[in-house]
């Protein structure tokens, strides 16, 4: 059985008051009637193209999922939505889920041939933009990194801190990285297993604790000895190595005496 809704939309309430929502339900029910396609519903919004949580679309997608709507008739694809690349997900989420998508304007059907190849130029465009986005973060990084010597992750490793906008040395968890770096040199003539299990051993003792409480284990510590950001280097992937601008917690000569 064909369940078939409509979806009319305006940006705001003055246009529905014009012929604007009447117009095209009437464009959409003439549609029908030509192709003989039992129209069950046409749902109506006010709404912002840009703004995505909407009730009509989210009540559309329920009955979709539900297999209570397999077609959907717009008067324009840009009712669906008019940010590009949330219309286009959406409606890779409608047609993922078997429903026909209908333009009676563009004389869009993503049921025929035409229809299919439309949507599948609109899909790369969407790719094409957000590979686009990407490109220019990472451009963004790369400067940051190479111009400014400035940490581009999300969060600094244990001993520093996000503070104002920027990293600083943090008092207590720098402590306790110094003193890791000073027990792996102290044991350092033995295998590496047992100067992680010395090394936690005498952070046990002294009450020391990774972030959040959580008692050290052994990739913590690996994972601090091997990080030359102590020694106020910063490395990132293809953008290289330079020296940072927050500070060295370990001097280079200890850490190149641990590694």
């Amino acid at each position: 059985m064909n369940n078939t809704f409509g979806l009319v939309r305006v940006s705001s309430v003055g246009q529905s008051d014009n012929t604007s929502i009447q117009h095209q339900k009437d464009t959409i029910q003439k549609y029908c009637e030509l192709y003989n396609l039992e129209l069950t519903e046409i749902i109506e919004e006010v709404y912002s193209g840009t703004t995505e949580d909407r009730d009509g679309l989210n009540y559309l997608m329920d009955k979709v999922k539900s297999d209570g709507c397999d077609t959907i008739i717009v008067y324009k694809i840009d009712r669906l939505m008019r940010s590009f690349r949330s219309g286009i997900n959406f409606i890779s989420d409608l047609i993922d889920n078997g429903c026909k998508i209908i333009s009676t304007q563009e004389q869009i059907d993503t049921s025929s041939i035409s229809g299919k190849f439309f949507m599948n130029i609109l899909l790369s465009m969407s790719e094409m933009e957000r590979n686009t986005i990407t490109q220019r973060l990472q451009n963004g990084k790369k400067h940051r990194f190479l111009n400014e010597g400035k940490m581009v992750c999300s969060n600094p490793p244990f001993g520093y801190k996000r503070d104002n906008g920027t990293i600083v040395i943090e008092r207590e968890e720098s402590k306790i990285v110094k003193y890791i770096f000073s027990l792996w040199n102290r044991y350092i003539k033995y295998p590496t297993h047992l100067r992680v299990r010395r090394v936690n051993r005498m952070l046990f003792k002294r009450g020391y604790t990774f972030r959040k409480g959580v008692s050290f284990k052994s990739h913590h510590i690996h994972r601090i000895i091997n990080n030359p950001f102590y020694k106020g280097v910063i490395s990132i992937g293809d953008f290289g190595t330079r020296k940072h601008q927050y500070g060295n917690v370990v001097s280079p000569r200890l850490y190149n005496l641990c590694n």
